[in-house]
């Protein structure tokens, strides 16, 4: 998400905006390969790595209009600084396949479907038509993006028997409960398949709501450049409803950022997953092509 305008900044508003986007399409493009690197040795079918490739292409393309407009605007990427967060995203979910997904493309990104409308009207009204344009046709790609992650989370939640609006309620109320802070744009959302009762809060069942801390104080801790720990949680702690926690003899590993609990799959286990999930590609690719569609993996 692009930071409000901060009249002190040292570039007008065009270019700072478009510096800020540039060094989030940078960090979209670390955050796709990391992804596909950091979980090969899961072996997931083939189409999950090259979704991911796509989106890291699709996303350098963006860097690169990005970085075109700040040169037609006398600017340069490094002419202010520049934050963090979406890094941290990636730190903290890289334990858990699952908690990748309901961070990056299913919070991080989809801020990008809540934040393009209102940016693409303030360059407008403020005479930038052509940075507009670009963070309109930005937008719009991101949408595909956030679709992608909504339906390899759904697959990989079924074929671990998980719930996916629990397990992403759990993840995000474990890992970093300020993705919740609205305004959301539910349409654009809704539109991808990223269902209200997954990140409204005001949708959640009383007992999940019991389990979060306030996204308002959640951000105000990040704000800070603290991390958040456990020791931040409400008395009413998440520890013990994360649906990752192991069972049936499932070892298990810390964290490294967050305190969650998230499962070390033996191979036999790993191989099951793969298995799995390659039948139901079959079977959406079946129902696809009996219904004249195109292929059922993501794009």
């Amino acid at each position: 998400q692009v930071p409000s305008y901060d009249k002190d900044a040292p570039l007008p508003l065009g270019a700072y905006m478009l510096h800020n986007l540039a060094h989030i399409e940078l960090n979209a493009i670390d955050l796709a390969w990391d992804t596909v690197a950091r979980f090969a040795d899961l072996d997931l079918p083939a189409c999950f790595y090259e979704d991911f490739a796509r989106v890291a292409d699709d996303e350098s393309r963006h860097l690169g209009w990005c970085l075109q407009r700040l040169g037609e605007l006398g600017a340069a990427y490094g002419d202010m600084v520049a934050h963090d967060l979406l890094w941290e995203g990636a730190q903290m979910s890289a334990h858990d396949i699952n908690a990748r997904l309901a961070i990056v493309p299913l919070s991080q990104e989809a801020r990008g479907l809540d934040a393009g409308t209102r940016l693409v009207q303030r360059l407008t009204g403020s005479g930038d038509k052509r940075s507009a344009a670009i963070v309109s046709m930005i937008a719009l790609e991101e949408k595909a993006h956030v679709a992608v992650g909504v339906v390899w989370f759904g697959r990989i939640c079924a074929a671990l028997g998980l719930e996916a609006p629990v397990t992403f309620r759990t993840w995000l109320t474990e890992l970093c409960p300020d993705l919740l802070k609205g305004p959301f744009n539910h349409d654009a959302r809704n539109e991808v398949g990223l269902a209200r009762a997954w990140y409204d809060i005001s949708h959640w069942p009383d007992e999940a709501q019991a389990q979060i801390i306030p996204p308002a104080k959640a951000a105000s801790i990040r704000g800070q450049g603290k991390m958040i720990s456990r020791q931040d949680m409400e008395p009413t702690s998440a520890a013990g409803i994360l649906p990752h926690s192991p069972a049936h003899g499932a070892s298990s590993a810390s964290s490294p950022v967050g305190g969650g609990v998230g499962p070390v799959l033996a191979r036999e286990q790993l191989q099951v997953l793969k298995q799995r999930l390659e039948r139901m590609l079959d079977l959406e690719l079946n129902s696809s092509e009996a219904g004249g569609g195109a292929s059922g993996t993501a794009r």
